[in-house]
């Protein structure tokens, strides 16, 4: 259904770039989540429109990286991988990402609700909100305010502690969502669904 390659890929993508000179793995991650969306798109509008925002991240993936590769020595010599394009970039993927993750998880709870899997779809809006603090946080610590400079160790280690919290309830969404919605045997999402009516009408 999708939701296999869209777990993979999304490791790929937010748990090894954690450290960054294993953002190379964006090159590998993001294609994964592409036809990961690309084969969860007939299921919802909601996935069709984070379809279309994924091919976003393609350039984003070959920057990081190259910029992955400079820090391990090589291309360090390229003028995009220098201070100034690596600050824009950066600014550019913090709002790609936090749109991303929003259509994203906006996605899995549509369908979850449609499904009547309230837990899951509960889990969404609560990764949503932990997206949206992690990026609000991020945002207001990236602006040149003398107070948050003199602090920024402390800041730095809580967004590292909220981002991991978040990315790991992500991988843990999905991969319920690939246990729940897409168990192995079942050809389609709608026939599983169908197959559970008939059951339940069956039962009355």
């Amino acid at each position: 259904m999708g939701f296999g390659w869209l777990f993979i890929g999304y490791f790929f993508v937010n748990m090894m770039s954690l450290y960054s000179p294993l953002s190379f793995a964006m090159l590998a991650g993001y294609p994964m989540m592409i036809f990961g969306l690309f084969r969860l798109a007939p299921y919802h509008i909601r996935f069709r429109s984070c379809f279309y925002a994924s091919f976003v991240s393609l350039p984003f993936a070959v920057y990081f990286a190259l910029y992955s590769f400079a820090q391990l020595g090589f291309s360090g010599s390229l003028w995009i991988l220098t201070e100034q394009p690596f600050v824009v970039m950066e600014w550019c993927y913090f709002f790609f990402s936090l749109l991303f993750h929003g259509l994203l998880l906006y996605a899995i709870a549509g369908l979850t609700g449609e499904l009547k899997l309230v837990a899951l779809q509960e889990n969404a809006w609560r990764n949503l909100i932990l997206v949206g603090l992690h990026y609000l946080i991020d945002g207001i610590v990236r602006l040149p305010i003398p107070w948050i400079r003199e602090h920024e160790s402390i800041f730095s280690l809580s967004l590292i502690l909220l981002r991991l919290c978040y990315i790991l309830l992500n991988l843990y969404l999905v991969f319920k969502c690939y246990r729940h919605i897409c168990p192995e045997g079942d050809e389609s999402m709608p026939e599983r669904t169908g197959r559970k009516n008939k059951k339940k009408g069956g039962e009355k």
